[in-house]
């Protein structure tokens, strides 16, 4: 083994690796701050955010992505696609790594779940490049109020409506994540 020497004429083995927290920054909030980080996430995202009823996590989690530019097959802040983004997303807010997977196994992986009933957390589908069999081509994660977050090849990770006339066309369905 390699040594290294120090100013005081003694020897060490030299640092290998520095293990550092996974998360340093999760952790428990007291309300006052839940209630603050909640009336910002508002204004930024331009969501009325309600606590408890509304996932923290996952507005903190849509709010930090928002901007990433779009890269084909990404799965970081530095580039990300869709399914990059929700595999992300899911590990980050959930805990549960999906796997990287296709938006079309994304939906085979999950429960349906029809338009009305679609909850925060829930998948949504979009069959944008006109696959045959109505196969899934785009996926995001729905948040509230008809509103989902997701990775466009032109805008990067963005907030959009399921009623926005493109959407609306395109969408083939909800799915819960088994």
């Amino acid at each position: 083994m390699a040594m290294g020497s120090t100013s005081c004429r003694t020897y060490r083995e030299p640092v290998r690796r520095v293990l550092l927290p996974s998360d340093p920054i999760s952790r428990e909030i007291c309300p006052m701050e839940a209630q603050e980080l909640a009336s910002e996430l508002s204004k930024d995202l331009r969501i009325n955010i309600e606590l408890p009823e509304d996932n923290l996590e996952l507005y903190s989690f849509a709010d930090e992505w928002k901007g990433t530019p779009y890269r084909f097959g990404g799965t970081s802040r530095k580039g990300t696609d869709c399914s990059g983004f929700v595999w992300q997303l899911y590990k980050a807010v959930y805990n549960m790594d999906l796997g990287r997977h296709s938006s079309a196994t994304l939906m085979a992986n999950s429960r349906r779940v029809d338009k009305r009933h679609l909850n925060e957390g829930d998948l949504v589908f979009f069959n944008i490049n006109n696959r045959r069999g109505g196969r899934a081509s785009h996926v995001g994660v729905y948040l509230k109020n008809d509103l989902f977050v997701h990775a466009t090849t032109k805008q990067g990770v963005i907030i959009s409506s399921l009623n926005e006339p493109y959407y609306r066309r395109t969408y083939i369905g909800g799915g819960r994540v088994l």
